[in-house]
């Protein structure tokens, strides 16, 4: 099991004989501020792709409790309820859930610390944390891939032991298709369930969408509409039919 509790985490795998606190690579910038929100021991762990820069601009200020999704997390509340979890909880109650005392629920990032990807906009190239800047960071031969893959090793690879349902949030089909190829090297395989799901060890693993405020699609898939609310309806049907979450989570 990770070595892991609310808070800033120790973890030097990609910062072994570095002092700075920023790595480049090709496109991909990576800052150094992994952190762990909730419980120690989850049975239910929610992943994003990694803090933007929003969330580590907190972090730096020093504001821990309020920078996992800082802003969005009235809206991460109404996805999880969207695919049948916490359906009785209101807003106030899911802000308690990303303190210490939490014991069931954590929250954290695919790639722990602060992974941006550089966009070439015409008045100049910036770092941005949207999904399709780093997204491409997950495949292999990409510059950022080493960042990606170290840190799914470290922390992935060794869930918590409770841990039995895991959320991701992003559910393009190039980023399932990349995490879950990610993962299952990583895990010794990983056993499709449908479309935006996948059994791996013991943990069931499912996408759901992203609640950015800058993700065109989060009305659809809220609403049930188009190829959104399809991929809604099986990330649901997952969660139904997986037990550990069916006890838990939607009761």
């Amino acid at each position: 099991m990770t070595d892991i509790s609310h808070g800033p985490i120790t973890c030097d795998r990609c910062w072994k004989g570095i002092t700075a606190t920023v790595q480049e690579r090709g496109p991909f910038k990576l800052v150094r501020d992994p952190g762990h929100w909730g419980a120690i021991n989850p049975s239910l762990l929610v992943l994003g792709i990694s803090k933007g820069n929003t969330q580590s601009r907190a972090f730096a200020a020093g504001e821990f409790d309020t920078v996992a999704f800082k802003g969005i997390r009235d809206r991460l509340l109404q996805v999880l309820q969207t695919v049948g979890l916490l359906p009785c909880e209101t807003p106030d109650q899911f802000e308690q859930r990303f303190r210490s005392d939490e014991k069931c629920l954590a929250f954290a990032s695919v790639v722990r610390c602060s992974l941006t990807g550089q966009n070439r906009k015409p008045t100049g190239p910036t770092h941005t944390a949207e999904s399709p800047f780093v997204i491409p960071a997950f495949r292999p031969g990409s510059e950022g891939y080493t960042f990606v893959s170290a840190c799914v090793d470290k922390h992935i690879g060794h869930l918590p032991e409770a841990t039995r349902t895991v959320i991701l949030l992003g559910n393009a089909t190039s980023y399932i298709k990349a995490v879950r190829d990610l993962f299952g090297r990583t895990l010794g395989g990983a056993r499709v369930i449908n479309g935006v799901s996948y059994q791996a060890r013991s943990a069931l693993f499912v996408h759901v969408a992203h609640p950015s405020r800058g993700n065109g699609h989060f009305g659809s898939f809220i609403r049930g509409e188009g190829g959104s609310g399809a991929k809604m309806r099986l990330a649901a049907e997952a969660l139904r039919s997986w037990p550990p979450a069916a006890e838990a989570w939607t009761t």
